[in-house]
C-alpha cells in the first residue's frame, strides 16, 4: 500500500467519529485495545452512533481482535447478553479464527448459535459467522453445528441469517467455486420448511463445483409438491458442472414435457439454455407445440442464442430484452 493510500486511510479512519459527532451521535472516548475497553466502545456506538460510527466500532474491533486474546473473545461471546454487541464481538472472534487459521475458536459462537434461549442471541451468533469461510469451519469443528440443523431452528430470524450467510459465503468469498458450499447449500434446502428459503439459495448459490452427489440432490427437488422450489432446482441445474450436463439435460427436458405449471417449464427453458448455450438451439425447437404458451419463450431463447454470447450474464440479459 502506498504512503498516500495509507495517510488517506488513516485519515478517513480518524474522521470517522467526529462525522459521527456531527450527525449527532454520543461518541466514546478512545479505548485501550482491550476485548473489555473495545467491547465499551462498541456498546455505545450500537445504541447511540451513527451507522458509519456503528460500522467503524465493529471494524475496530475486528482488526483489533487479530491481536487480542482468543479466551478473552471466547469469554465475551458466551457471556454477551446484547445480540448487536454479539454479532459484533462473534464477527471479531471469526476474524480472529480465520486469521489464525484455528477454526476451534468458534466453538463458543456455534454453541451460542444453536444452544441458546433466546432466538435473538442466536440469529446474532449465526449472523456473526458471515463473511467467513463458515461451513469449511464447522467441517473442521466435527460437523456438531451445521446450517442444516440450523435452518430447522424455530425463530425466523436464524432461518433468514442461515440462508443471507450462505449466499454470500458463496458470491464473496469462493465466488461459486466451492463443493463443499453447493453441498451445504442444497442440503439446507432441503432441510428448510420454508419454501421461499430455499428458493433463494437454489438460486442464488452457484453450482458451478457441485458434486455428482449434489447434482443429484438438486434433481431430487424437480418433484417437489411446490412449485416455485421445482422451477428453482430447474434453473440450478443449469449451473452445475459439464461433467453433469448430460443427466441435468435429460431431467429438465423431461420436466418440461411433464410439469404442468408454466413457471416450471419456464425455468426449464432457462436451464436447458444456460446448459447448452448455442448447443441448446435444436433441443428447444424440439420442444416447439408441447406447451404452445411458451412457445414464443422459446423463440426469444433462440434468438438470443444467435448471438453466440460467451457470457451467461450477457445472455440472460439479452433473452428477457427480447421476451414477449
Amino acid at each position: 500500500m502506498g504512503s498516500r493510500t495509507m495517510k488517506a486511510r488513516l485519515l478517513w479512519l480518524s474522521l470517522l467519529p467526529g462525522l459521527a459527532l456531527a450527525q449527532g451521535a454520543s461518541v466514546p472516548t478512545r479505548t485501550a485495545c482491550t476485548v473489555e475497553g473495545m467491547l465499551d466502545e462498541v456498546r455505545v456506538a450500537m445504541k447511540t452512533g451513527s451507522p458509519a460510527y456503528r460500522k467503524y466500532a465493529r471494524l475496530r474491533l475486528k482488526e483489533a481482535a487479530i491481536a487480542m486474546p482468543p479466551e478473552a473473545l471466547g469469554r465475551a461471546v458466551s457471556q454477551e447478553r446484547d445480540p448487536a454487541v454479539l454479532e459484533a464481538v462473534g464477527a471479531a472472534l471469526a476474524t480472529k479464527a480465520s486469521n489464525a487459521q484455528k477454526p476451534e475458536l468458534l466453538q463458543p459462537l456455534l454453541s451460542r448459535a444453536s444452544q441458546d434461549a433466546d432466538p435473538g442471541l442466536r440469529a446474532a451468533a449465526v449472523r456473526a459467522l458471515q463473511g467467513s469461510p463458515s461451513v469449511e469451519f464447522m467441517a473442521k469443528n466435527g460437523d456438531v453445528v451445521t446450517y442444516e440443523q440450523l435452518v430447522r431452528d424455530s425463530a425466523p430470524e436464524v432461518r433468514q441469517a442461515v440462508v443471507e450467510n450462505l449466499v454470500t459465503e458463496s458470491a464473496g468469498i469462493y465466488f461459486g467455486h466451492n463443493p463443499e458450499l453447493a453441498e451445504a447449500a442444497v442440503k439446507v434446502a432441503v432441510a428448510s420448511e420454508d419454501p421461499a428459503l430455499a428458493k433463494r439459495l437454489l438460486g442464488e448459490v452457484s453450482m458451478e463445483a457441485a458434486s455428482p452427489e449434489v447434482v443429484r440432490k438438486l434433481t431430487q427437488q424437480l418433484r417437489s409438491e411446490d412449485a416455485g422450489l421445482r422451477a428453482a432446482a430447474a434453473k440450478a441445474l443449469g449451473g452445475v458442472p459439464g461433467s453433469e450436463s448430460a443427466g441435468a439435460r435429460r431431467s429438465l427436458t423431461s420436466l418440461y414435457r411433464a410439469d404442468s405449471d408454466l413457471a416450471v417449464r419456464k425455468a426449464s427453458l432457462e436451464g436447458l439454455a444456460r446448459l447448452g448455450q448455442s448447443g441448446a438451439r435444436p433441443l428447444l425447437e424440439s420442444l416447439r407445440g408441447v406447451d404452445k404458451r411458451l412457445d414464443p419463450e422459446i423463440d426469444a431463447w433462440l434468438s438470443a442464442l444467435k448471438l453466440n454470447l460467451q457470457e451467461w450474464h450477457l445472455l440472460l440479459r439479452e433473452k428477457q430484452r427480447l421476451s414477449p
